[in-house]
């Protein structure tokens, strides 16, 4: 019985060229939605048979990786990296609206979001804003929130969400700043999140690109086609998208 591979991006771009077969596909996204496309991966290939392969980083190694193996037929993210990836896309499909969240470790009990300004709290976790959209959103949330300057000495920068997220559950930050998916993923094993206001911050809006050149391809199309199918709705619903 075939099992899924999820591997670090480096080692699954040297072993593109060995694993591949016709029937697979190879499908890349951002870190923060790791949770739901691995869930739906798995509901695919027990309906289908088919076999998806998934590789998850911040966007810029996505492209990166996509970009140089040649092998990635669709990438999910928000829309606004795709426009500067350096990629042709085919087409892109809709999955859902991303939600920035400020969550807590366990033992703290925080009612808004402006008490990251206390003193109690000394570290907060964002994304690398550069590289990742729910650390851009969260930059532009505290600007606009009028945080910035307070909480720019607390802030501890990483490269994903899912860094972020380790942080907090193991409490080695006071809060961090991720998406809702994620939040809901860790949900047990943190003190709990609030959602950010949505109008302080561009908004985010999750799509598959389906890479030119793939777009013919019968198995990207029958994954394209899942993705509308109640299984996979119910995922994405459940992971807040």
């Amino acid at each position: 019985m075939k099992k899924h591979i999820y591997l670090p991006l480096l080692l699954l771009f040297s072993l593109f060229s060995l694993n591949l077969r016709a029937e697979n596909i190879t499908i890349a996204g951002g870190a923060g939605y790791k949770r739901p496309l691995v869930e739906i991966a798995n509901q695919y290939e027990k309906k289908t048979g088919n076999h998806i392969d998934a590789v998850f980083g911040h966007m810029q190694q996505i492209f990166s990786q996509a970009k140089m193996s040649e092998n990635v037929s669709i990438i999910f993210g928000d829309k606004t990296f795709f426009d500067h990836s350096g990629i042709n896309f085919s087409s892109y499909y809709p999955v859902g609206n991303g939600n920035l969240v400020l969550a807590w470790r366990k033992g703290l009990h925080l009612t808004s979001i402006a008490e990251i300004r206390n003193k109690e709290i000394t570290r907060v976790g964002i994304p690398d804003a550069n590289k990742a959209v729910y650390g851009h959103a969260a930059t532009e949330y505290l600007k606009n929130a009028g945080l910035s300057a307070i909480v720019a000495p607390k802030i501890i920068a990483v490269s994903t969400v899912p860094q972020v997220s380790a942080y907090l559950v193991s409490g080695e930050i006071d809060c961090g700043f991720i998406n809702i998916t994620d939040a809901i993923g860790i949900q047990d094993n943190i003190g709990g999140y609030f959602a950010a206001d949505q109008s302080l911050y561009t908004p985010i809006l999750i799509q598959g690109g389906v890479v030119s050149g793939f777009e013919n391809r019968p198995e990207v199309k029958a994954f394209l086609k899942f993705l509308n199918e109640k299984e996979s709705i119910v995922i994405l619903k459940h992971y807040g998208l």
